[in-house]
Formats: C-alpha cells, structure tokens, sequence
C-alpha cells in the first residue's frame, strides 16, 4: 500500500518501509528471533512474518534454527557499490602507503543522505585499531572528514543539513552551536582541511581533507586519526594537515587525468 508523504515528497510504500526496518533490525542485533524483530519494531509477528519470508525467498535473509539473519548477498551489493566508487579506486593505495609510514589510522568517508559513511580504512602496525568499521555512519559535524565535506556545501545545504540532522553531542568538545559550526567551517574552507579535537571519542584526534572534482563537486573526504598523545604540537597544528592535504591533491590529480 502506497503512504503520501508527509512532508510533501514522492509517495512511500509501507511494505517496503518494513522489508527495510526489518533488514536494518536483523543487522543491529546481529541476528533475531520473529518475536524479537516484532517486540523491537512494535509490530506483531504475523505482520512480520510475511516480510521474512518474502526476503527468504529473495534471498537478502536466512534461517538458522529459530533465528534470522541478514543473508550474504547484502556483501556482493556493498562492495560492489563500494569497488565502483571513484574514491575508494583512487585513494585506498594512496591512504595505505601513508597509514604504514606515519603509523597513523586512515579512513575513505563519502557523504550519502547527510551523513559521512566509511568506505575505506588503513592502519600501520602501531596505529589504534579501526574507530569505524568500512560501512560504519557517522554525523558530519563531529569528525574530521564530516567537517571537512560540510565545509564544501553552500550556506542553505548547510543550513538545510542543520535543520534535518540536527548537532548531536558525542563529547564535551562536539561542536553543537550552529553559529560556531558555520564559523569552523569558514575556516575550514580557507585553510583546506579539518580538525576533530576529540568530538567524536575522548583521547582521539584526526585531520581530514576533501576531495573534490574540477569543477567544485564533492567526491569524499579522507583523514588520518591517532590518540591525543601522538597527535599533538606541530603534528597536529603542521605536518599532518600538510601530509592530508597533499594527499588530497594528489587524489584530485589522479582521478581528473583518469577522466581525460
């Protein structure tokens, strides 16, 4: 059955809504009984039971004694959706160079309905292990890449982005106040990259840059993330940003001579 938009948009399908609120409960909770998908979506099992066995059928979930779990076939999607993108193709090598050699975790982000998904992660022996898992959402304003790709909106998606996703708190440093966000990311526009100055966690910081098309477009962003001991002094305020910006350009550079 077709549901009108209550903001005006296209018409919903509310069939598909709860295939979709289904696949993403089986996901949070790492596999569901029927009743526990149906208690957690406050909706009854012989509502829910129709949707499982259509998605059976299809074959995006599977059965193991009396639980449900999202099937493979949402992996061969992913990665190929990820393998495809122009960021992941041109900076995985470039991110994984540098990862070894400064020791620092470095994470792929592209935006996708206002918020900043992983799609890529390196690390050397000694960086921390992965804050975010590839796949993994995270709010713009809290991390350095976030910022960084919010600093290449125009002022009404910024605004527009505000209003519809709102400034979570993560940590005493995240930023909430709209006025000083649009400030940050002034300055973020003028020097060419971001600071996350714990956030997002406690104990960790990270630098990121976006990268862009020829002609403005946003493609993504990277950043390199380490605790608070290691990043720090001049390898915060200097090295590493010089370090990310470049890599940055280089990234631009490889993907406008591949479009030629």
């Amino acid at each position: 059955m077709a549901q009108n938009s209550s903001d005006g948009g296209p018409r919903t399908i509310a069939a598909v809504e709860k295939a979709c609120a289904i696949v993403d409960t089986l996901h949070e909770m790492n596999g569901a009984t029927l009743t526990e998908i149906a208690d957690h979506l406050d909706l009854t099992p012989g509502t829910v039971y129709p949707h499982l066995a259509t998605l059976m059928q299809q074959e995006r979930v599977i059965k193991q004694d009396d639980h449900y779990y999202t099937g493979y076939r949402f992996l061969t999607i992913g990665e190929t959706r990820r393998r495809n993108d122009v960021m992941f193709e041109h900076a995985m090598d470039e991110i994984g160079a540098f990862a070894q050699e400064a020791n620092v975790r470095m994470q792929i982000y592209v935006e996708e309905f206002g918020q900043a998904v992983c799609i890529g992660i390196a690390g050397g022996q000694r960086s921390i292990s992965p804050v975010d898992e590839v796949g993994y959402r995270t709010p713009l304003h809290c991390i350095a890449a976030g910022k960084a790709m919010l600093a290449e909106f125009d002022q009404d998606s910024v605004d527009e982005h505000i209003s519809r996703r709102g400034l979570s708190k993560h940590t005493e440093n995240t930023i909430t106040n709209r006025a000083r966000l649009v400030a940050e990311l002034k300055e973020i526009s003028d020097q060419g990259y971001a600071i996350n100055d714990e956030e997002y966690i406690p104990r960790l910081r990270a630098v990121g840059a976006a990268v862009t098309e020829e002609d403005g477009s946003l493609l993504g962003a990277i950043s390199a993330s380490a605790p608070v001991g290691i990043l720090s002094g001049r390898m915060l305020s200097e090295e590493l940003p010089k370090d990310i910006v470049g890599m940055a350009n280089t990234i631009e550079m490889n993907i406008s001579v591949q479009s030629e």
